[in-house]
C-alpha cells in the first residue's frame, strides 16, 4: 500500500515537473518574442530618425527611449496569451546596478520580480547591458495544477478507491478472524459440553456392570438414573444446536396455534422441580396475566422459557433466586424472568442476542455454553411477532421480558 502510494505521488510529482518545464519554456518563448519585436523596431528607419531627434535634445538616451511602456505591456500580454498563459502576472524593466525599476507593472511586487526565475537581459536593445526584463506570475502553482487537473483527479480517485478497498479487505479479514475465533470457541465449548455427559454416562455404565452393583437395586436405580439424566442432557444440547441450524437454513415449519403463557410456564417449572431441590434454588412465581393467550408454536415457546430459566440458574452461582412473572400491558402478554446473578455489563448487552456470542464470565469458568441460547430466544420471539427487552446491571442480576401480542386478531398470519 505504501509502495503504491509513493509511486502515485512520484508520478504526480513528475507530471507536475513536466508541466512546470512546459510553462517555463512557454514563458521564455513569449519573452524572447517580445525582445525580438523591439529589436526589429530598433532597425526600423522611422525609429532610427526618432532616436536621432531625441539625441539632439538629450545628453544621453535612456532605456525608456528604446522601449515604450505601453507597447511593451501590449506585446507581453499578446505573446503570453498566444502561449495560452492566462494568469495574473507582474513585469518590470530594472537595472541590476541599483535594482531600480523604470518600466512596467511592478508596483507591490518589486521583491518578487528581483527574485523571479524569469529574467531576460535587454543588452541587445540598450547598452550598457545592466537592464533586465523580469516577469513574475502570482499563481503559477494554481495554473500548473489546473493544467494537470485530470491527472490529479484520477490519481486521487484511484488512491481513494485503493484505500477504501484496502480498508474493506482489512475489516473483512478482521471480521473473518473474529468469526473464526468465535467458531473455535463454540467447538471447544461444544466438545466440553458433550464430553461431560458422555464421560458421566460411561462411568455409570461401568459401575452397573460390576457384580456388587447389579445385585443392589438401589445402586442400580441410581446409576441408571444418572445415565438417563445425562442422556437427556446430551439430547437437549444436540437439539439446541439442530434447532438453530434449522432456523438459519430457513427450512423450519412452525405449528402455530393459541397457547397459554401461564400453563406453559407451569409445565417448564415442573421440569425444573428436581433441580430446584438439589441445588437449593428459590423460585418466586407470579402468574398475574388475566389474558395469557397468544399465537405461537408451543414447543418453541417451551424451549425459550427453558433457556431463560436455565440461564438464570447458571449465572446465579450464590443462593439463586429466580422471579418468573406474567402480566398484561398495552395489549401484550409479558413474560418476565429475573435473577439475582452476576448480571451483564452494559458493553455486552448490545451483542447478547448475536449468534455464538458469549459474555466473558471472569473467574466463573464452570459456566459454559454454546452461545446459542439467547440468539435462539430472540429469533423465535421475532418469528411470532414479539419482542424481547433486557435490563441488567453488573453484579445485580438480569431481567428478560418477552412481549407477545395477546389480542389474537392482531397477530400476523403464520399459515
Amino acid at each position: 500500500m505504501a509502495g503504491i502510494l509513493l509511486t502515485q505521488i512520484y508520478w504526480v510529482g513528475t507530471a507536475f515537473m513536466f508541466k512546470e518545464e512546459q510553462f517555463d519554456n512557454s514563458v521564455r518563448i513569449a519573452t524572447k518574442s517580445v525582445i525580438n519585436q523591439f529589436l526589429q523596431n530598433k532597425s526600423d528607419s522611422v525609429f532610427q530618425q526618432r532616436l536621432i531627434a531625441l539625441s539632439c535634445r538629450k545628453e544621453k538616451l535612456s532605456i525608456d527611449d528604446y522601449i515604450d511602456g505601453k507597447i511593451l505591456d501590449s506585446i507581453i500580454w499578446s505573446e503570453l496569451k498566444c502561449m495560452e498563459i492566462n494568469t495574473k502576472y507582474h513585469y518590470g524593466v530594472y537595472s541590476k546596478y541599483n535594482n531600480r525599476f523604470v518600466i512596467g507593472n511592478f508596483e507591490g511586487a518589486e521583491r518578487e520580480l528581483l527574485d523571479s526565475q524569469y529574467q531576460f537581459s535587454l543588452a541587445s536593445i540598450y547598452k550598457p547591458g545592466d537592464y533586465y526584463l523580469s516577469i513574475f506570475f502570482t499563481n503559477k502553482t494554481h495554473i500548473l495544477l489546473h493544467r494537470m487537473e485530470l491527472w490529479v483527479f484520477l490519481s486521487i480517485l484511484f488512491l481513494l478507491v485503493l484505500i477504501i478497498s484496502f480498508i474493506f479487505v482489512i475489516l473483512t479479514i478482521l471480521h473473518q478472524k473474529k468469526v473464526s475465533e468465535i467458531k473455535t470457541d463454540f467447538i471447544n465449548n461444544m466438545t466440553h459440553e458433550f464430553k461431560t455427559p458422555i464421560a458421566t454416562s460411561s462411568l455409570a455404565a461401568e459401575m452397573i456392570q460390576k457384580e456388587e452393583v447389579m445385585t443392589n437395586k438401589n445402586k442400580l436405580r441410581k446409576y441408571s438414573s444418572i445415565i438417563l439424566d445425562e442422556n437427556n442432557r446430551l439430547q437437549s444440547q444436540v437439539e439446541q444446536v439442530l434447532q438453530v441450524a434449522i432456523l438459519e437454513s430457513g427450512k423450519h415449519q412452525f405449528k402455530i396455534k393459541k397457547v397459554n403463557a401461564n400453563e406453559l410456564i407451569k409445565t417448564v417449572m415442573n421440569s425444573f422441580e428436581l433441580r430446584i431441590k438439589d441445588e437449593n434454588i428459590k423460585f418466586n412465581l407470579k402468574l398475574e396475566a388475566t389474558n395469557p393467550y397468544f399465537m405461537a408454536d408451543k414447543s418453541h415457546i417451551l424451549n425459550i422459557y427453558y433457556n431463560l430459566i436455565d440461564n438464570a440458574i447458571k449465572y446465579s452461582p450464590v443462593n439463586p433466586t429466580i422471579f418468573v412473572r406474567t402480566y398484561n400491558v398495552g395489549g401484550n402478554i409479558v413474560i418476565s424472568v429475573k435473577d439475582n446473578g452476576i448480571g451483564i455489563s452494559k458493553e455486552y448487552q448490545e451483542n447478547i442476542f448475536k449468534n455464538l456470542f458469549r459474555v466473558p464470565t471472569g473467574n466463573i469458568h464452570e459456566v459454559r455454553g454454546f452461545g446459542l441460547g439467547l440468539y435462539y430466544v430472540k429469533t423465535i420471539v421475532d418469528q411470532f411477532g414479539g419482542r424481547i427487552e433486557l435490563s441488567s446491571e453488573l453484579g445485580e442480576g438480569s431481567n428478560f421480558e418477552l412481549f407477545f401480542p395477546s389480542n389474537i386478531s392482531k397477530n400476523k398470519n403464520y399459515g
